[in-house]
């Protein structure tokens, strides 16, 4: 067993980079790992993205935002929980309101995962736990065929 007091706990950046912005405190977890996430006014969570392998879920504890989808925008507010199954939809958080949205991220991993970016055309394939994991990113374009290379075919 493992405790953590969240209020104890340092705000991390997580990311910070144009319009996307947000600060996190890791609450720990293996194979359902979780997060206490601020998304400031103004900014988005991550890129428009697609899990193949790992389930996410966010449960809203304070302030509003969306939930961007390949179908539209979702307001989101205090109470409210999402999931997000592998293999998408693709989904976005975007806070176009006034004061921080705070949330708990959890996540279901399995050690690999393929995240599809359909905002970029790039797909990332992982192996290992974050944040040392070995990730390769590329663009859909640049896929070869299976034989591509290889001597003999």
């Amino acid at each position: 067993m493992k405790v953590v007091r969240s209020a104890e706990a340092p705000w991390a950046d997580a990311i910070s980079r144009g319009s996307f912005g947000q600060r996190r405190k890791p609450l720990g977890g293996e194979k359902l790992t979780c997060g206490l996430w601020e998304l400031p006014p103004g900014k988005r969570s991550f890129p428009l993205h697609a899990h193949l392998v790992t389930e996410e879920a966010m449960f809203v504890i304070s302030g509003r935002g969306k939930v961007r989808t390949p179908d539209g925008m979702t307001e989101v507010g205090p109470g409210d929980h999402v999931s997000f199954p592998a293999g998408g939809p693709a989904h976005q958080l975007v806070n176009d309101g006034a004061e921080p949205l705070v949330y708990l991220g959890m996540s279901a991993v399995f050690g690999a995962d393929v995240v599809e970016y359909p905002d970029s055309d790039k797909v990332a394939a992982s192996v290992g736990a974050w944040p040392k994991a070995k990730r390769f990113i590329f663009r859909r374009s640049d896929e070869v065929d299976y034989f591509a290379g290889e001597p003999g075919t």
